[in-house]
């Protein structure tokens, strides 16, 4: 995550938000920083449209503003196969100066952690060289590696009950004791080795053992009896031998591990309530990718994000005040983010946040790709309505005019193509229509929420109106806005119809009463809703 700049628009997002995202992030990334392009809600046909014309990828979407642990430089795993030795288990754990590895299967997989003190519990205590159940089930193969041993004979019948006898001595004391399924260590003392073999030891460990005669080793096959000679001291093979159990075999399988994906306040609340010095985090298959320990989440940087085509939090990603703004472009009034840090602002009277883009670009001296200026163009046309929008201002048209010979486009065959593709509701759910192009307002403590969408044919909306106006009554009576609108705005720029409903809603007839053309409420002129809509609205609740 260090020094990734995101770039978001707003909720519900736009052609005007979209591109400026996209075209802001590749002006970033010309000026040498490390920008992402992001969207906080699903494109909308006509970005569909645009996007896929000139083959440009969409926006990575993103939920919320809030970190998450693969945000988070955290370190690199320390792992090991439950098939390994307890002796490289120690090895590794004391060369790395860590308290703990990670056991993981063929796949990677976390099963789980083996630490410093389950190796000490094994090896230090009272229990620990006489724990039968972990050599009972302790590989022969496993001993010849600690040991540095090989094989004089190995037995396919291996069958140890766990007994280690350790017979330093030649002593008749030794006479009396059975041998029978031990593992048994011993120096050369031809009788005794023939004693435990016969006897059916399991194992027998030779130790400072120049010469094994033909007879012991023709014995040893007959009685199954595993033999490993090792170049060791007494000492260190009586150390070694307990080390040879699998991992596997003493790893804690009740493991507190983290999702690449959790947040990183829910990770750090249930660090809170353990005590371990680092905890394994895993992807969605449990493969292990790292360790993170309490003092990560203490120096994790926030998100950084530059805003463009909005400055509302209501309309912006969620969580935001848990992140840093860096920037801020739009063109519509000056909403309520607040930041810590002065940040540069830039907020223009125009009508397309992409035209603040493009100027930008000429600001730098840094031409935009080709692709780039044309779905700047595209971007310009829809949010001025091909520039019959009064929100449109002469250096839209100028700004789309060198965009347009950059892309090599013509403007008023892309805008027909345009709106023709998409200025339709028909195949789209209730859903779609409302939030094609929404945005919440707050105005004056009044929670107003608007939707827009281009239409071409106004019939479409006598087929859609009343199964409409009944889904706006359930989404309101969800989310309680005091006055929720649908503008259907016609694609040639000549109006807008609405529909509303809310506890304001007689505030829409006051404010567009002298505009209402007909049964269909068609307000004539009406297709902003940035200078018209939000204008004229926020004036009579003035008045309330």
């Amino acid at each position: 995550m260090k020094d990734i700049i995101h770039i978001i628009g707003h909720k519900n997002p736009d052609t005007d938000s979209i591109v400026a995202s996209i075209a802001y992030a590749e002006l970033k990334r010309k000026m040498g920083m490390n920008a992402i392009a992001c969207r906080i809600g699903d494109l909308n046909p006509e970005t569909d449209f645009v996007l896929k014309k000139f083959h440009v990828n969409e926006p990575v979407y993103i939920q919320n503003a809030k970190v998450k642990l693969y945000d988070v430089p955290f370190d690199d795993p320390l792992i090991i196969r439950k098939e390994c030795t307890i002796k490289e288990a120690w090895e590794r754990i004391a060369a790395n100066r860590t308290s703990a590895l990670y056991v993981v299967d063929k796949e990677q997989k976390l099963i789980g952690v083996v630490s410093m003190s389950d190796i000490s519990n094994i090896l230090l205590n009272d229990k620990g060289p006489g724990n039968k159940t972990l050599m009972r089930n302790t590989p022969s193969d496993n001993i010849v590696k600690v040991l540095q041993g090989k094989y004089v004979f190995k037995s396919e019948r291996y069958h140890p009950n766990g007994e280690v006898h350790i017979l330093g001595s030649r002593k008749d004391c030794y006479a009396d004791i059975s041998y029978k399924d031990s593992i048994v260590i011993m120096r050369d003392d031809l009788a005794l080795q023939k004693r435990v073999i016969q006897d059916g030891a399991a194992c027998l460990i030779l130790v400072d053992v120049d010469i094994i005669s033909q007879g012991i080793q023709r014995l040893a096959k007959e009685k199954h009896t595993t033999i490993i000679k090792t170049d060791l001291s007494m000492l260190c093979t009586v150390r070694r031998v307990f080390k040879a159990p699998c991992v596997g075999m003493i790893m804690k399988r009740k493991i507190i591990c983290f999702n690449n994906h959790a947040y990183i306040d829910d990770v750090y609340n249930k660090m809170s309530k353990s005590r371990f010095r680092s905890y394994p985090v895993v992807n969605n298959q449990g493969v292990v990718l790292g360790s993170i320990s309490r003092y990560h989440l203490l120096n994790y940087q926030k998100k950084k994000f530059i805003l463009v085509d909005h400055n509302e939090l209501s309309q912006s990603i969620d969580y935001l005040k848990e992140a840093e703004v860096l920037e801020v472009v739009d063109h519509h009034r000056i909403g309520d983010v607040e930041t810590t840090t002065p940040i540069r602002f830039r907020n223009e009277i125009i009508g397309s946040t992409c035209s603040i883009i493009a100027k930008m670009y000429q600001e730098a001296h840094i031409a935009p790709e080709k692709t780039t200026a044309a779905i700047l163009c595209c971007a310009i046309i829809s949010d001025t309505m091909n520039f019959n929008s009064p929100t449109t201002t002469p250096a839209d048209k100028e700004i789309a005019k060198g965009l347009a010979e950059l892309a090599e486009v013509d403007l008023d065959a892309l805008a027909k193509e345009m709106f023709g593709a998409v200025a339709t509701i028909k195949g789209r759910t209730m859903s779609e229509i409302l939030y094609n192009d929404f945005k919440e307002y707050n105005i004056d403590g009044k929670r107003i929420a608007i939707g827009q969408i281009n239409i071409a044919d106004e019939q479409e909306i006598v087929e859609v109106r009343e199964a409409f106006l009944d889904y706006m009554e359930t989404i309101n009576a969800i989310n309680k806005f005091d006055l929720l609108m649908m503008c259907f705005t016609s694609a040639d720029g000549s109006g807008s119809n609405l529909l509303f409903i809310g506890p304001l809603a007689g505030v829409v007839d006051e404010a567009f009463k002298e505009d209402i053309m007909d049964d269909l409420y068609f307000v004539d002129g009406v297709i902003s809703r940035k200078k018209q809509i939000i204008p004229a609205l926020s004036k009579q609740l003035g008045e309330l």
